[in-house]
């Protein structure tokens, strides 16, 4: 019988394991496992509320979270209790004694903390920084930076409580005093160095201080300070407006420390303690401990997958997972309805924004307020060059805005020596709030009514694409087959421009700028194939189709027809599709006699005739691309398909010679494609020559498994699985085939598919 109260309190101990030590739950329930000897899967039934019906089991859980985790007395008993322990006192006597009488005894440490509410969650690695610098930094002051409902107060406090003496103490030697100050503490949010100094001679006992007048109490609080290690705290500092309570932060004497927490980064000499979100774990764990707490049993007992959107909606920020949350409890709203509006962020979740970024939003001037709207609409990351140019802030104002924002922590930027190399994203609650302030949804088509005015849209992403066609251009080439040039520092930056280079394709083609498509599209068409999405490389040559159609460039029609789409419905396995694309195609390239384009027709017509077991088709036509192939790139690809119909008529030692034919044309030029490589694998391996065919592969994969084309990176680990099935490694040879069958799955790529299903039917 399940054990509800028992599932909810091992899942606890576990959990807070995990996030003491941060590791993932996962390994936590392997160690346990690995203790008791048995599988994480018995641990992981326990945990679903099947009470272990041996007691020693029960006790080595209940001292094995008490050790490693953070649970007290109470939880233990109650985990007894509900796991049937007989008489738990004794036991819980032994892992939770008393204090020693010499603790007892201690004198009273001076401090004015607020209480610790609930488990604090995650944020070991930034725990570990604040103690590295009260350990071992000389600096006086540091600062827990972040955006609004990040965690920074509660980090501050969990770190404060650490040094104080006790079970707890973290540092080496504890803080005579803890003194804790915060601008909410004050209706204008405006905390005073008065104030600061009051609090200080108050915890430490001495009253009367706050009686002396100005100057006399700086200097007394400044002895108690050199006379009584003390750790001062300020939270909320970015309210603050008293440049005095700034310079005595900056200047706090020895042996004391200040810690201040601010969402904007506004002091120079400081021992800087970065926050962002929660790691994914972490969150889902704060949004079930959170709901049970609050009595959203539904939502505490929710599957991972369904409260992972919750965590990428409210983009891992704790404070923003609370509201939201307290919004399906208060408000009476379906979970599914506050993450969809919390995208959209739409009114019904403004609170939540206006907690974090209001205040943040009135700061900004002009100029930032602009780069952040226009860093909203980039899919990804942002170049430095593309933000400046379609935000149309340049210079000092430009460098004047990032600066702000990076420190108002609204936007975020890459490390680079060279700040021309940096690039910036935005938290994914920022992008919402950003695209919200500038009146788009999350696909930046439809217009809210909030009066923002739709020419202003239409004029940045018209920027966003010149800008993008133009880059394109200098990037990528002006041909089609550029490509075959690119070089890995080309591939790599590509890449990186990758979403925002698709989205722009999307608005050119949307606007009927017919020479920004092309641009685009040239860009393009090749990486999303290679990264295996032949779908987008359909829609991308559909629009670059139409572009050329309308500029009248007929070549570039010639390549979008014949290598963008006929290629991919070969692929796909949709002859019929495929016939017409390359009739059209070769049609058109013998219409304007470019010999090139009939070869690469042809080329792809003995691919289709070889898929359909047309042996004599398939020679005949690589025979013709022989003939008409011009250039060496279209020389290398029929001697391929030359390989292939030879490979496939086990004709190993000729399918060998074409392929070395292959490669020898590409010698000497700039192009690069070193698929061959594989080809001539699998010719080695129709020869038995294991080894080499080995190497062949692995050196395809260990070179070019980051950029290289999907198709072939499946086909080489085929290459792989075939090798090792011959020396009868057959584990290995199935876990290479399933890698395999799942890349070409993803393309939908028939023919290989059908060889990758005849080994794993082999397989056991």
């Amino acid at each position: 019988m399940i054990n509800s109260e028992f599932k909810q309190l091992l899942k606890e101990g576990i959990d807070s394991v995990a996030n003491r030590q941060g590791k993932k739950v996962c390994i936590v329930e392997e160690e346990i496992g690995e203790f008791l000897h048995v599988s994480p899967h018995t641990v992981q039934r326990w945990k679903r509320g099947y009470v272990p019906n041996d007691l020693q089991r029960l006790e080595f859980l209940t001292a094995y979270c008490q050790q490693h985790g953070r649970v007290d007395r109470s939880w233990g008993r109650r985990f007894l209790t509900q796991g049937g322990y007989p008489a738990p006192e004794a036991m819980l006597d032994k892992l939770f004694p008393p204090a020693p009488a010499a603790e007892r005894d201690a004198p009273p440490v001076y401090h004015n903390l607020p209480p610790r509410y609930g488990e604090f969650i995650g944020r070991e690695a930034e725990v570990a920084r604040v103690l590295e610098w009260i350990e071992t930094s000389r600096w006086p002051l540091a600062s827990i930076e972040g955006m609004g409902g990040i965690g920074k107060t509660s980090l501050a406090i969990e770190v404060a409580h650490r040094c104080l003496p006790g079970p707890q103490q973290a540092i080496t030697k504890p803080f005579d005093a803890v003194v804790w100050t915060s601008a909410r503490d004050y209706a204008d949010f405006n905390l005073r160095l008065d104030h600061v100094l009051d609090t200080i001679a108050r915890v430490l006992d001495y009253p009367h201080l706050a009686q002396l007048p100005p100057e006399q109490k700086i200097g007394a609080v400044d002895k108690l300070l050199r006379s009584h290690r003390t750790l001062l705290l300020a939270d909320n500092l970015e309210t603050v407006t008293d440049l005095a309570l700034v310079k005595f932060l900056e200047q706090i004497p020895e042996p004391s420390l200040a810690l201040v927490t601010t969402r904007y980064k506004q002091l120079r000499r400081v021992w800087d303690i970065p926050l962002y979100g929660l790691k994914d774990e972490e969150t889902l764990t704060l949004i079930r401990r959170h709901s049970h707490r609050i009595g959203l049993n539904v939502v505490a007992g929710a599957d991972d997958d369904t409260l992972q959107r919750l965590a990428a909606a409210a983009g891992n920020n704790p404070k923003a997972v609370e509201l939201s949350l307290g919004l399906i409890k208060q408000k009476g709203l379906p979970f599914h309805t506050v993450v969809d509006e919390l995208y959209r962020a739409s009114q019904m979740v403004k609170e939540v924004f206006d907690y974090i970024f209001a205040e943040a939003w009135k700061l900004l001037d002009d100029e930032a307020r602009q780069v952040l709207l226009v860093m909203s609409l980039f899919v990804s990351s942002a170049s430095r060059a593309a933000l400046s140019v379609v935000a149309q802030v340049e210079d000092f104002n430009f460098y004047q805005a990032i600066e702000e924002l990076v420190g108002m922590s609204l936007l975020e930027a890459s490390e680079a020596l060279d700040i021309s190399q940096q690039r910036y994203w935005l938290h994914p609650l920022t992008q919402i709030f950003a695209r919200h302030q500038l009146g788009v949804d999350l696909s930046l088509n439809v217009l809210h009514n909030n009066g923002v005015n739709p020419e202003k849209i239409a004029a940045l992403r018209a920027k966003f694409c010149a800008f993008y066609a133009a880059w394109s251009e200098k990037t990528a080439g002006r041909d089609f087959w550029d490509f075959a040039s690119w070089s890995a520092e080309q591939y790599a930056e590509i890449h990186q421009e990758l979403p925002n280079l698709v989205a722009a394709l999307e608005w050119a083609y949307e606007n009927r700028n017919w020479s920004q498509v092309l641009a685009l599209a040239k860009a393009v068409v090749h990486p999303v194939y290679y990264q295996g999405h032949p779908d987008k490389r359909l829609k991308c040559s559909e629009y670059a189709l139409t572009a050329a159609h309308e500029l009248k460039l007929r070549e570039d029609e010639v390549w979008f027809m014949i290598h963008g789409l006929g290629s991919v419905y070969l692929l796909r396995g949709e002859y019929d599709t495929t016939e017409q694309y390359l009739s059209r195609g070769l049609h058109l390239a013998e219409e304007i006699n470019l010999l090139d384009g009939i070869a690469l027709g042809h080329t792809y017509f003995a691919y289709k005739a070889l898929q359909l077991d047309h042996l004599a088709e398939a020679q005949k036509n690589v025979e013709l691309a022989l003939q008409n192939a011009h250039g060496m790139l279209f020389k290398y690809r029929a001697y391929q398909a030359a390989g292939h119909v030879a490979r496939y008529t086990h004709d190993y030692e000729q399918a060998k010679g074409y392929y070395l034919q292959s490669i020898a044309c590409l010698a000497g030029t700039s192009y690069r494609d070193p698929s061959s490589e594989v080809w001539l694998g699998f010719a080695e391996l129709g020869l038995a020559h294991h080894e080499q065919a080995v190497a062949h592969f692995q050196h395809y994969l260990d070179t070019h498994s980051k950029y290289g084309n999907h198709r072939v990176v499946a086909m080489a680990k085929l290459g792989l699985a075939l090798c090792h099935e011959a020396q009868g490694h057959l584990k290995r040879a199935a876990a290479l085939a399933h890698e395999a069958f799942d890349l070409l799955a993803n393309m939908n790529a028939q023919w290989e598919l059908k060889q990758v299903r005849e080994l794993m039917e082999r397989l056991p």
